[in-house]
């Protein structure tokens, strides 16, 4: 805009006003975040006013390719199709490690980023430290050689990917604005299309066990994050799933990675397998490796079943510093020689007999975080070796004394927890098996599923 010179108040005034805003005070803002030349009173404040007045898609949209931009957006070879997949978070959510083991048995790249957890939700990368060496710090050239030769790394966001995101995540997270749907679409985007994909598929998650409460926040926020894609040239799907329910049977770092290298042995839960089967098979029609969804669920699945993708994962956690003698004792299923196991095991039994009706993921993995699963705050340490294992979950029959699930703990379980976790199974007499894919979106409306 020749001759306006830019102000923060000035943009503060307008948004304050229910104004929106144009892209040049949208960048100036941004620009002046990560020069600091702005006060810490007036980000907050204007992301409140985000919040209030409203930000129409296109503003959200400049807002994630200002942020994007505020650092290194990575550039590969262009002859490689570049793949990736990210989570809202979520109870017992596993998917990413059978997911990238199987696509990456295909020609595509994946560079995935991933976080930590933090309260309820569990993180990617702790559950990768259950298993001793993975070293998640990789340099340029390391990524570059990985992606040539094995088709995938994993690791955390580098201080230069999407700098603007890191300051303006942190006074959301103490001005009560980190619940409003663009900026979370705007936080997420903006890291994910740093990593110059080509597809990109998002598991949209709602329910007790998400921050999304209600399927329709969660299609928006989907189908707001699929727009955003498109327009910045990435092919973006938004798959919508329950997380009433924790996914699988079990919640807790090695528990998880556990049963996470069953799935790529064929033998993982139904709902798992499901979920990780429809989102690489979105990514492969979208990579054009298939003709529709079911040949490419198929293709995924075929994976395990062959054993390629557990080689593969195995041969992704060599490459990042995990030795080969751990490797293989993984392959031999000797998971508590590496990962090792809780000193205590408690069971849950059943007082009465009909169907499991519901289990309460939330107030599961609140009582897991208590006693040392997870994060209360960032930093605290992690016990690896804690968490629950369920033994039978929503629409199974249980009579009395069968066995609904074992806590598993090194001595902080308390008798509080192990009521919230029993407290969790709702017993009825209608039998409601769980319903994990509520939706898909794509480009054009809604993915043939």
């Amino acid at each position: 805009m020749p001759g306006i010179v830019l102000s923060i108040p000035t943009i503060l005034g307008k948004k304050r006003n229910g104004d929106e805003l144009d892209d040049a005070e949208i960048q100036f803002f941004v620009e002046s975040v990560c020069d600091k030349s702005i006060h810490d009173s007036q980000v907050g404040a204007m992301l409140m006013a985000f919040c209030l007045k409203g930000l129409s898609t296109r503003e959200t949209t400049t807002l994630t390719r200002c942020m994007m931009e505020s650092g290194r957006v990575q550039k590969w070879d262009p002859s490689w199709t570049i793949v990736d997949k990210h989570s809202t978070g979520g109870v017992g959510d596993k998917v990413s490690f059978p997911l990238v083991a199987a696509l990456a048995c295909f020609p595509v790249k994946i560079p995935m980023i991933s976080g930590r957890g933090l309260g309820h939700t569990g993180g990617t990368m702790d559950k990768l430290e259950s298993i001793p060496g993975f070293n998640y710090e990789l340099s340029e050239s390391k990524m570059w050689e990985t992606l040539r030769s094995v088709g995938c790394y994993m690791t955390t966001p580098s201080a230069d990917i999407a700098p603007a995101d890191k300051t303006l995540y942190a006074t959301r997270d103490i001005t009560s604005t980190v619940c409003y749907a663009p900026l979370s679409c705007s936080s997420i985007m903006s890291k994910k299309l740093a990593e110059g994909l080509d597809s990109l598929v998002l598991d949209v998650k709602t329910g007790r066990g998400s921050t999304l409460a209600s399927v329709e926040e969660a299609e928006w926020l989907g189908r707001t994050m699929c727009e955003i894609g498109r327009t910045m040239g990435v092919e973006t799907v938004a798959v919508v799933t329950e997380m009433d329910t924790p996914i699988g049977f079990t919640i807790g770092n090695s528990l998880e990675k556990e049963e996470s290298l069953e799935c790529m042995r064929g033998n993982g839960p139904a709902d798992l397998e499901l979920l990780v089967a429809v989102q690489a098979g979105i990514l492969l029609v979208n990579a054009g490796l298939a003709s529709d969804l079911e040949v490419a669920k198929n293709m995924a699945l075929g994976k395990f079943r062959d054993g390629s993708a557990l080689e593969k994962f195995l041969e992704i956690l060599v490459n990042q510093g995990v030795s080969a003698d751990i490797a293989d004792k993984l392959r031999k299923q000797e998971y508590e020689a590496v990962m090792g196991r809780a000193k205590y095991v408690e069971e849950i039994q059943a007082e009465t007999e009909g169907f499991i009706e519901s289990v309460d993921s939330l107030s599961m993995a609140k009582a897991a975080v208590l006693f040392g699963s997870g994060r209360q705050v960032p930093g605290d340490l992690i016990d690896h070796n804690v968490g629950i294992r369920l033994r039978r979950t929503k629409g199974d029959k249980v009579r009395t004394g069968d066995v609904l699930a074992e806590v598993h703990h090194n001595g902080n379980a308390t008798k509080d927890h192990i009521t919230d976790i029993k407290e969790s199974f709702k017993i009825g007499q209608s039998c409601k098996p769980i319903k994990r894919i509520l939706k898909i979106m794509s480009k054009d409306d809604d993915f043939s599923y």
